[in-house]
């Protein structure tokens, strides 16, 4: 019962804050067109102050531990890759990263209740699964943010995975690296699958979690490379780190 109720409150509370978001930030962004080509920035900036309120009030957040923090914001423009565990992940990613686009398969970035403005404003893109209509749409959206300088991020495995083995990535990520010549950065996100995992949305515990979120270095196309054997290494790459993190927590 009190896993239950603690679940409603950081739902509410984060719906509650995303309103106070929009509220504050929309003026703002809609001025941002008469001296910007990217108004959505001014926005993010605005909402990333939310999203950190948020995790500062939600009980269940322990420590974050950003590793190699330097490397999150170095690499404009490219296309971030990160492993995911829960639901919260990319607005956890969004209180690091700057200057980003982003596909969603939840709804909740076209609800509504908030007019699409996440699409247009927070750069939140809803690609429905089983839709190649839409995925072909974002795909032109992603390319048209990372030729203004604005970064991707996207979660390969299309779905969240709680395990240390990586499933098998999907290639969109890596087809937009190829084909407009940026870097990828690869993201391990550790933790948050202990908090809220796949198929509930009901807290998995009572406790505060420790999170970490690891920046790896960014990994560039090869001449000539195709995406799918771009794809293989940097999955290759991220399952390595993986693994030997693992092996050191189990040494230990």
């Amino acid at each position: 019962m009190k896993k239950r109720v603690i679940s409603a409150y950081v739902y509410a509370l984060f719906i509650l804050l995303m309103l106070f978001a929009l509220l504050t930030a929309y003026p703002i962004y809609l001025l941002a067109h008469l001296w910007s080509k990217k108004p959505r920035i001014y926005f993010q900036k605005i909402v990333q102050q939310y999203f950190r309120l948020f995790y500062k009030l939600m009980p269940l957040m322990g420590k974050v531990i950003i590793v190699n923090p330097e490397r999150a914001n170095a690499s404009h423009p490219c296309v971030y890759v990160s492993s995911h565990q829960s639901s919260i992940d990319y607005t956890l990613l969004a209180t690091i990263i700057d200057d980003y686009v982003t596909p969603s398969n939840h709804f909740i970035s076209d609800y509504f209740l908030f007019m699409k403005i996440p699409r247009y404003a927070l750069g939140v893109y809803y690609i429905p699964k089983g839709k190649l209509s839409e995925v072909e749409r974002g795909y032109k959206e992603f390319e048209k943010a990372l030729a203004l300088g604005s970064s991707v991020i996207i979660f390969p495995e299309g779905t969240r995975n709680n395990t240390q083995t990586l499933r098998t990535f999907k290639g969109g990520a890596f087809r937009l690296a190829t084909s407009q010549s940026v870097p990828v950065v690869p993201v391990i996100i550790n933790g948050t699958g202990n908090i809220v995992s796949k198929g509930s949305n009901v807290s998995k515990t009572l406790d505060k979690k420790e999170i970490s979120v690891t920046f790896l270095e960014k990994i560039h196309p090869q001449s000539g490379e195709t995406f799918l054997s771009f794809r293989k290494r940097v999955k290759g790459i991220m399952q390595n780190y993986m693994d030997t993190q693992n092996n050191n927590q189990e040494g230990v």
